[in-house]
C-alpha cells in the first residue's frame, strides 16, 4: 500500500485541500513576485509567485492574477521613474499608488 493511502481507513490522504476556503482574503507579499537581486534584477513574476503548492491553489484565480499584474505594472513604472531596480522600489510609494488606484491592501 502506498504512503498516500491511509492504512486505517483505506482512503487516500490529501496534503492540503485546494477546494477548502482559506478563511477569506489574505495578503501576498511584494517579495513573492520579485526574485532576489542576486538571482535576477528587474524581473517581476506576478503569475509564477513564490508559494507552496497548496497556497498557489487559491492564488491562481483570475482576480488574484489581475491584482498581482496591477501591482507588478505599478512597481515597474515606479522603478523606471526612479531609475532603480524593481527590488529597490520604495514600498511606501508603491503602497500609496496602489491605494490611490483603488487596490485593497488591508482589510482593517
Amino acid at each position: 500500500m502506498s504512503s498516500a493511502m491511509s492504512m486505517k481507513s483505506g482512503n487516500a490522504r490529501n496534503e492540503g485541500d485546494i477546494q477548502i476556503n482559506p478563511g477569506g482574503p489574505y495578503p501576498i507579499s511584494y517579495g513573492a513576485i520579485v526574485p532576489k537581486a542576486s538571482e535576477c534584477t528587474n524581473l517581476l513574476v506576478p503569475v509564477c509567485v513564490s508559494s507552496s503548492h497548496i497556497a498557489y491553489g487559491s492564488i491562481r484565480m483570475e482576480p488574484v492574477f489581475m491584482i498581482l499584474g496591477q501591482s507588478a505594472a505599478t512597481a515597474a513604472v515606479i522603478a523606471i521613474d526612479n531609475s532603480t531596480d524593481v527590488q529597490n522600489v520604495d514600498y511606501s510609494k508603491l503602497r500609496s499608488r496602489l491605494l490611490a488606484d483603488g487596490q485593497v491592501l488591508n482589510l482593517r
